[in-house]
């Protein structure tokens, strides 16, 4: 009798150590993944590169990659259309980025922090015209500049 209480005591300190070890016992609920928002970015889906140029345009000024608040010397805008093209995407959350040519305007793109922005903005000009470009944004953004008028 001794072998059969000896067994049952193993038997019975067995059982405990096991659902010690895993709680409270086994359960028959799934694992139910954390719902919370990660606070991690996701890492960007595609690489940056350059704007790409339209057939029957030639570049005037092409930058970047460059990261943060760029400031440019004078460029001459012919007169007639002009296009202005960005590529950004942001290392974190989304961000704006600011262009502005001097004493003509400006405009933002919302650089997401998932995939490239692409963006593309037009002007007609008067005249021909020289102005200061600037690229105004956080340092988390990278970004392509391009401006491109039609071939002479």
């Amino acid at each position: 009798m001794r072998s059969g209480r000896a067994a049952i005591t193993t038997a019975a300190v067995l059982c405990g150590l096991l659902t010690s070890c895993t709680g409270e016992g086994v359960s028959d609920k799934p694992n139910v993944p954390d719902a919370t928002p990660s606070t991690v970015a996701p890492p960007p889906q595609e690489p940056l590169t350059a704007p790409e140029v339209d057939a029957g345009y030639e570049e005037i000024l092409s930058e970047g990659p460059h990261h943060g608040v760029r400031q440019f010397g004078t460029i001459e805008l012919p007169k007639g259309e002009s296009w202005i093209k960005v590529n950004c995407i942001s290392r974190a959350k989304p961000v704006d980025l600011e262009l502005s040519l001097e004493k003509i305007g400006g405009f933002s793109v919302g650089c997401s922090g998932v995939g490239v922005e692409r963006t593309a903005n037009q002007t007609n000009l008067d005249s021909a015209r020289k102005v200061h470009f600037t690229v105004v944004t956080e340092e988390s953004v990278r970004w392509c500049v391009s401006i491109q008028v039609p071939k002479r």
